[in-house]
């Protein structure tokens, strides 16, 4: 008897993999943002990778070993995801250094500028006043005598 129905096979399906690559795509834009905002993302990056590995196995594997595949893609699937949910702490974390280092910048050129304006008001009374402590017994004599 000849069956008029499609046979269905049990490979992974199209939607698996195209929620396996979209959440991918998603992982690296947040990385992407979280790297634009300072952040170190290397291990992140790192993450995206193996997701992006699996995703090819499981594309390769999907007609000889289909549950293999769609566990593989539900791995890439849940690396990619909790990569996206890492890189708001790595953004926010990479965004505050960044504040810390303006902060200090500002605070050094603030230093400098204040020494630099005593210095300029107060130098000559100072080295006057250093002169005379340390040449207070020297005699001056004439050159021609």
């Amino acid at each position: 008897m000849i069956s008029t129905n499609p046979i269905r096979s049990h490979e992974a399906d199209g939607g698996q993999l195209a929620t396996a690559t979209n959440s991918v795509n998603n992982a690296f834009s947040s990385v992407y943002y979280a790297e634009q905002n300072g952040g170190d993302v290397t291990a992140l990056v790192e993450k995206l990778n193996t997701a992006v590995s699996l995703i090819q196995k499981a594309t390769a594997e999907n007609a000889t070993d289909p549950n293999s595949a769609t566990g593989d893609l539900s791995n890439a699937t849940t690396i990619a995801q909790m990569v996206s949910l890492n890189s708001t702490l790595v953004s926010t974390s990479g965004s505050m250094a960044r504040q810390l280092r303006l902060y200090g910048a500002l605070g050094t050129v603030a230093a400098t500028l204040g020494i630099a304006t005593l210095v300029y008001l107060r130098g000559d009374r100072v080295y006057r006043r250093l002169w005379r402590y340390f040449y207070r017994n020297h005699v001056v004599k004439k050159s021609d005598e």
